[in-house]
């Protein structure tokens, strides 16, 4: 099966771009309420940039990468936990 992963032209498993609450609850070590707070003002600082925002209960990854200074590599990881 890798063998078919790695082969030209096969594209790899998409890229997740965003944060859920569940991933900010662990991130951050707060409760379901202050989770989708923070999703909220990612959501809205997307919109003052000019992105688009993800729908309910979603935000950017990067957004708030960068707002929280938390490495991008920690982020990735907690994703891949969450949903693996």
């Amino acid at each position: 099966m890798n063998a078919v992963l790695s082969a030209p032209g096969v594209l790899g498993a998409a890229t997740i771009t965003y944060v859920t609450a569940k991933d900010v609850m662990w991130l951050l070590g707060c409760k379901e309420n202050k989770a989708y707070k923070t999703i909220r003002e990612i959501n809205q600082i997307a919109k003052e940039e000019g992105q688009l925002a993800y729908s309910q209960g979603k935000a950017s990854k990067y957004i708030f990468s960068d707002k929280f200074r938390i490495p991008m590599e920690v982020v990735d990881s907690v994703i891949a936990q969450n949903r693996g």
